[in-house]
């Protein structure tokens, strides 16, 4: 079963702050890092992004206004570490299939065989996260899949932005301990400037129909004793 993982915002400044998170690959080079998780909180406010360690790979549309470059995924697919795909030309459009092959089973692989730019990428959770831009035909992308993920605060960010001088507060490494799952990112006012901590702590999910389950055992395990009482 996979874990789930958790971010928490709590806003204890003045202003409403944009957290997000992203990802960075540092056994790949040549890659774009975008904000992939991303929850805004207004002031004394409270949310948080969550995500599942599933993988996908993309292909994506780029697009630059005012400086800003953006990432908007047209293929987001599910995959796992150790596969190719390839991108093909087909009905007229660029899209991937699964490819043949495989490739080191820390690492995901896309050939490009449409004989057209296209921009790369693979993430989480089905939403793009690290994208190599601009692979030419005939040419692959190469993902070795170990992240290390960031937040940071931002005061305007969009989904598949790419990170860059744009964190206005941080950005700060997210490590989970042993046996943790949950960070709480808490920004609080220090005098004239912003602090950002982080905490770690656990966090268990059961579905609703188990603990209804568990009751209902409890219940009649109960009514079996006092019927014996």
């Amino acid at each position: 079963m996979s874990t789930d993982y958790y971010v928490d915002f709590d806003n204890q400044t003045n202003d409403t702050w944009t957290l997000a998170v992203y990802q960075t690959l540092p056994s790949s080079v040549g890659l774009d890092s975008v904000s992939w998780k991303q929850t805004t909180v207004p002031t004394q406010g409270y949310s948080g992004v969550e995500w599942t360690i599933d993988y996908n790979v993309v292909i994506a549309n780029y697009r630059q206004v005012g400086g800003v470059g953006v990432y908007k995924a047209s293929q987001t697919l599910s995959t796992r570490l150790g596969s190719v795909w390839d991108c093909v030309f087909k009905d007229n459009v660029q899209q991937l299939v699964p490819g043949s092959g495989s490739a080191p089973g820390d690492s995901i692989q896309i050939n490009n065989r449409s004989n057209l730019l296209a921009n790369l990428g693979i993430g989480m959770s089905g939403q793009g996260s690290v994208f190599k831009p601009d692979v030419v035909g005939g040419g692959q992308a190469q993902f070795k899949v170990t992240p290390t993920y960031y937040l940071g605060l931002f005061q305007q960010v969009q989904l598949g932005e790419v990170i860059s001088s744009n964190v206005v507060v941080g950005p700060m490494e997210i490590k989970f301990p042993s046996g943790m799952n949950c960070a709480t990112a808490t920004a609080s006012m220090d005098g004239a400037n912003i602090k950002l901590t982080l905490t770690y702590t656990q966090v268990t999910k059961v579905s609703y129909e188990a603990t209804q389950r568990l009751i209902a055992a409890r219940q009649e395990r109960l009514g079996r004793v006092l019927e014996h009482a």
